[in-house]
């Protein structure tokens, strides 16, 4: 029964983990071919609202240093955002690799538990044969 277990919950956590990296990966490579299109002169954040619930705890002059930091930090990105498309094939590589060796370790600990019960079992076996 513990067999049973032990490797439905690692079937679980791997089929979690496939389904993290799929949505993961999906998500940065649908961002990185969308960001050259938030460059240009629609990239100016000093016309983003800024809501109001946050001017309640901000003066004025922190939000305005804040809108000018993100201006600039973002114009300084721009470059990086321009090029972004061609990282895609990159961080599709990446999330296999990453997806691979978290798959290797849930398998490895799904063995090591499998082990760990066998084990536990024998010697259970083993110290009921003396008690009798």
């Amino acid at each position: 029964m513990l067999y049973i277990a032990n490797w439905t919950l690692v079937t679980f956590l791997l089929a979690l983990w496939s389904f993290a990296a799929w949505a993961l990966h999906g998500v940065v490579v649908w961002a990185v071919t969308k960001a050259p299109s938030l460059t240009g002169p629609s990239a100016d954040l000093s016309s983003v609202p800024v809501p109001a619930w946050l001017m309640q705890f901000l003066p004025i002059e922190a939000m305005q240093a804040l809108i000018v930091g993100l201006t600039e930090t973002w114009t300084m990105l721009a470059g990086f955002l321009q090029a972004a498309p061609s990282v895609a094939t990159g961080v599709t590589v990446v999330t296999w690799a990453v997806w691979g060796l978290g798959s290797a370790v849930l398998l490895a600990v799904g063995v090591g538990i499998h082990i760990c019960v066998s084990l536990w079992g024998r010697r259970r076996v083993g110290t009921a044969k003396f008690s009798a």
